[in-house]
């Protein structure tokens, strides 16, 4: 069985189907891990998801903050944006069925050989308790999404405290899970940034350029940069290579790092 790890597709259903035809992917043993951020921005994010509520059984999906910015909306407790391309998969006969499935989404999911994650894993955390963290988001989520989603939005707390309320420890797992991209010296997150790493300001650092609490016998996969596109660290490697900027979409297979990749298809951003 091979594992091919997907960036960040936001809507792009036409490239998704050019990687796919690209790719060894066999549909009887194979599986395809998306790092989030599977609607939103794209022209079709109604035939993506569907495309994937119809292959789940090869698929494993982690939530992006798009996917829960498309979760917020249909809750009502956000509405659309002039950026948001949603208003197709919004008013379709289906919404109800794939809203229901997209709940049932992990913030990470893992196995003997990777972490999935949409934007990475604080250091500060073992991988056990970033896992336990998660998995409290997505319970409180399923049981009560209406005020989960009237409490997500907010960039505070930046910094993790075991004494912190569960509201706070909440929204600091959701933002790291699937916002962060660089921390301070102090390990603080920091959404001012998202550039490349090239220009990062003096006090940022990556995520991944800390030394961390989790073990290296797994590599954490992630997306959500789009600005560094596909790029390698030692813990993994981040792998939105900015398809709905206009640039590629990568795949990456999990057994022997190969990478594949093709151009934005004009048709999912016309």
């Amino acid at each position: 069985m091979a594992t091919y790890a997907i960036g960040d597709i936001q809507g792009c259903y036409y490239s998704l189907q050019d990687l796919l035809s690209k790719i060894p992917f066999d549909s009887n043993s194979d599986e395809l891990w998306f790092v989030g951020d599977v609607v939103n921005r794209g022209n079709f994010s109604l035939e993506t998801l569907l495309w994937c509520y119809e292959n789940q059984k090869n698929i494993k999906i982690v939530l992006g903050n798009h996917d829960l910015h498309f979760l917020a909306i249909f809750f009502k407790q956000r509405y659309l944006n002039k950026t948001d391309s949603l208003k197709s998969l919004l008013t379709s006969q289906k919404i109800n069925q794939l809203v229901d499935w997209v709940l049932t989404w992990p913030l990470i999911f893992s196995n003997e050989k990777a972490i999935l994650v949409h934007a990475g894993i604080h250091p500060c955390w073992s991988f056990d308790s970033a896992d336990k963290y998660a998995n409290n988001v997505c319970m409180f989520m399923q049981s009560d999404p209406q005020k989960f989603f009237k409490n997500m939005y907010g960039d505070a707390p930046y910094s993790w405290n075991e004494d912190m309320n569960m509201k706070d420890k909440m929204r600091f797992t959701i933002n790291v899970l699937t916002r962060m991209r660089c921390l301070n010296k102090d390990l603080a997150l920091d959404f001012t940034y998202n550039g490349g790493l090239n220009n990062l300001p003096p006090n940022l650092k990556p995520w991944f350029s800390y030394e961390s609490n989790f073990k290296r016998d797994k590599k954490i996969i992630s997306g959500h940069w789009s600005a560094i596109e596909l790029y390698h660290h030692h813990y993994g490697a981040s792998i939105d290579s900015a398809c709905v900027w206009g640039k590629r979409l990568t795949a990456l297979s999990l057994e022997d790092n190969n990478t594949y990749s093709v151009d934005i298809n004009k048709k999912d951003l016309s």
